[in-house]
């Protein structure tokens, strides 16, 4: 994490993706509630940088694009 500039790199908000994609196995295992906490709270706030680039993860294992960019509203 070196380069810092104004905006995110696409490239760095598909890894960022792939992560909060594999929060989703976390789910079938045994977590404490402490620790499920923090992850519920590292998974927003990585879903938090990937819409404030305007992107969603994608979750269609049918598309390849592992993000959707965000319709902007009228």
């Amino acid at each position: 994490m070196k380069n810092v500039t104004d905006t995110t790199e696409y490239k760095a908000l598909c890894i960022i993706a792939r992560m909060v994609k594999n929060f989703e196995k976390l789910h079938f295992l045994t977590i404490t509630e402490k620790d499920a906490s923090a992850l519920s709270y590292a998974r927003d706030l990585l879903e938090r940088i990937i819409h404030t680039n305007g992107y969603t993860v994608n979750y269609n294992r049918k598309r390849n694009r592992v993000l959707l960019k965000t319709k902007l509203k009228p």
